[in-house]
């Protein structure tokens, strides 16, 4: 199964994941169509050369964005839900047996956002998620190998991931 170009849920950005080994942006339509909906998903997720990634996009700096200036990326509400998405999605992965390392990334764009902001909140969610855990003797297998809040100018302009980039829809 070869990846695919993914579209936003507004459809104006897609994400070129066709030089991937696989992609999928179905994990919510997997969860509801079993009823497991009480499971959170992220948006994206990509098996590329050496690891999946997991990646959520959330894009507050597009024009039509419903009251962009109350969007609020710190929020510790919105900070969970970020964690949330990574552990549900990671069930999923894990129980499709996927052996490459597992990294979480967030593309964030929202008005004043800036590199200092997005490290401030890249930490607020890394404390959530399982680095500490799986220091703990008893866990055989890395649960994750990284975490990034990026831009998309950041994630274009990356040396892997920019092979994937991130454009307006045609």
């Amino acid at each position: 199964m070869a990846g695919k170009i993914h579209k936003d849920e507004g459809k104006i950005y897609q994400i070129d994941f066709t030089k991937a080994a696989w992609s999928t942006d179905e994990l919510h339509n997997i969860f509801h169509s079993t009823r497991i909906s009480i499971l959170s998903d992220v948006d994206f997720i990509a098996e590329l050369e050496n690891e999946i990634v997991f990646i959520e996009y959330k894009n507050a700096n597009i024009k039509g964005a419903a009251n962009p200036d109350a969007f609020k990326p710190s929020d510790d509400k919105l900070i969970n839900k970020l964690a949330y998405k990574f552990y549900d999605s990671l069930i999923y992965i894990l129980a499709c047996d996927y052996n490459k390392p597992y990294k979480y990334i967030y593309i964030l764009e929202y008005p004043k956002g800036d590199s200092t902001t997005r490290k401030f909140i890249r930490n607020k969610i890394a404390a959530k998620l399982p680095f500490r855990l799986q220091e703990n003797n008893n866990i055989k297998r890395q649960l994750i190998s990284g975490f990034e809040v990026l831009s998309i100018d950041e994630w274009n302009n990356d040396d892997i991931y920019g092979e994937f980039p991130i454009s307006l829809v045609d």
